[in-house]
């Protein structure tokens, strides 16, 4: 008797085709943990695109689920698949994939944790949890042969992790930096158009639903630091000390540095940047000034972008709306997608991490006190004659060059006058040194700005 192998590839098989091929697969059950904004949104891109997601994945995707602490309003759910127990769904046999959309570093972790442990995939766009605890979890989703996806975790509806972890998988990547916090972009591009100072964009923000109510991990660039220590797992197989990233946030800058820059022909941004070199990490979170003519400075309002450079490729910007409901529930479902595919078929080829969790491996990250760039410096001084030679004096006494020097019309009306001066590259900790000697001179009114310059 003959015996007859059919070997193929899910990637060729139409969707149309799976189900005449294998009638018997069942319909994949979902549960969903937490339906506040991302989880109502993702609740709601299911429901109505039900029928292109059967048709792309071969099966069926239900919502068996939902768990939160009071029923949702505006979304349309079953009071019976309702529960207030988010870990009797992790434990239900019957749901494959479980959205986690709680947020937070507690137990959130645990439902993820539990979820993993009984067989379950998961999806989540928790980055602080993942960026700071995540190891753990990743560890464990690879020994249970599940997937734990995290699309919605940067970017919103931007596709880096999975171009990260699959586009660009034969591709080394040599650095990676973007704007990642619609906040920030938006508070920043109305500073930059003028006419306001940095509370009154804040509130602005807020006003129209781009800020929360206390938005320190937004405007303290820590939201922003969360992504780029994913991203940079994923580009380079490296476990990210999240407590080492140098991140600085933007509520220093004022309405008269937004005037001065522009008059240099830059733009300000908050900038995440990662660089591998051979021994060492490069990564940090700050306030930037680009050239006014690149693609990342004309990235305006809330939209995020990242362009990331390979030896092979050379650049590539990915941007788009990288926040709210149905942006991050997009990317969410992406997520669940991928893991109903997985579902189906058995098994994942394509690791967490982008590397397999055991592989990856401890990096030591450079001190940004030994980063290299230009600098901009914002000097706020008395109108006293021979200011620019005392500061210029103490600049060259730390080997510091002046690239171009800049000194506001006017004083400011608290009877200080702005002057900045763009250095040409230095390595940070000679700046700062610089800085604080030149903030101790009497004319010097208040403390000095320090922002990197790309030239």
């Amino acid at each position: 008797m003959q015996s007859f192998a059919i070997i193929f590839s899910t990637s060729l098989l139409s969707a149309k085709l799976i189900p005449l091929i294998f009638p018997f697969m069942k319909t994949i059950k979902v549960g969903i943990i937490g339906c506040g904004v991302v989880g109502s949104g993702v609740v709601r891109v299911l429901q109505e695109n039900a029928k292109v997601i059967e048709l792309r994945v071969g099966s069926k995707i239900e919502i068996a689920g939902v768990a939160d602490r009071v029923f949702p309003k505006g979304v349309k759910i079953e009071k019976k698949i309702f529960t207030s127990d988010g870990f009797a769904l992790c434990r239900n046999p019957e749901i494959d994939i479980i959205v986690e959309t709680v947020g937070g570093m507690g137990i959130a972790a645990e439902f993820i944790k539990t979820a993993l442990e009984n067989g379950k995939h998961v999806i989540t766009a928790n980055k602080a949890l993942l960026s700071e605890k995540g190891f753990p979890l990743f560890q464990l989703a690879s020994q249970q042969k599940k997937l734990l996806l995290f699309e919605a975790a940067v970017g919103g509806a931007i596709p880096i992790i999975r171009t990260l972890k699959m586009d660009f998988a034969g591709e080394k990547i040599t650095q990676m930096k973007g704007i990642l916090n619609g906040t920030c972009n938006y508070i920043l591009t109305q500073l930059t158009e003028g006419g306001i100072e940095f509370a009154d964009a804040l509130k602005a923000a807020q006003e129209k639903g781009y800020a929360e109510a206390d938005p320190t991990l937004d405007i303290e660039g820590i939201d922003t630091a969360h992504k780029i220590a994913l991203m940079a797992m994923l580009a380079w197989g490296v476990k990210v000390d999240f407590k080492k990233i140098s991140i600085t946030g933007i509520t220093g800058l004022t309405a008269a540095d937004f005037d001065l820059v522009k008059r240099l022909g830059f733009v300000i941004k908050l900038i995440a940047f990662a660089k591998k070199e051979s021994s060492e990490l490069e990564i940090h979170v700050s306030p930037t000034l680009l050239p006014a003519d690149s693609a990342l400075a004309k990235i305006g309002g809330v939209i995020n972008a990242v362009q990331i450079y390979g030896k092979n490729m050379g650049s590539c910007l990915l941007s788009g709306r990288g926040a709210g409901s149905l942006p991050t529930a997009t990317a969410v479902v992406g997520d669940i997608i991928e893991a109903a595919r997985d579902t189906l078929i058995g098994k994942s080829a394509v690791p967490v991490c982008g590397y397999q969790p055991e592989k990856l491996v401890e990096f030591k990250i450079c001190k940004i006190e030994e980063s290299t760039s230009a600098y901009y410096l914002r000097f706020s001084v008395k109108d006293l004659p021979g200011v620019i030679r005392d500061i210029s004096t103490i600049l060259a006494k730390h080997n510091l060059s002046i690239h171009t020097f800049l000194q506001f019309g006017k004083p400011h009306p608290d009877n200080y006058r702005p002057i900045a001066m763009v250095l040409h590259p230095a390595k940070f900790g000679d700046v700062k040194r610089a800085v604080v000697e030149i903030d101790k001179l009497k004319c010097v009114d208040r403390k000095t700005l320090i922002l990197r310059v790309e030239m």
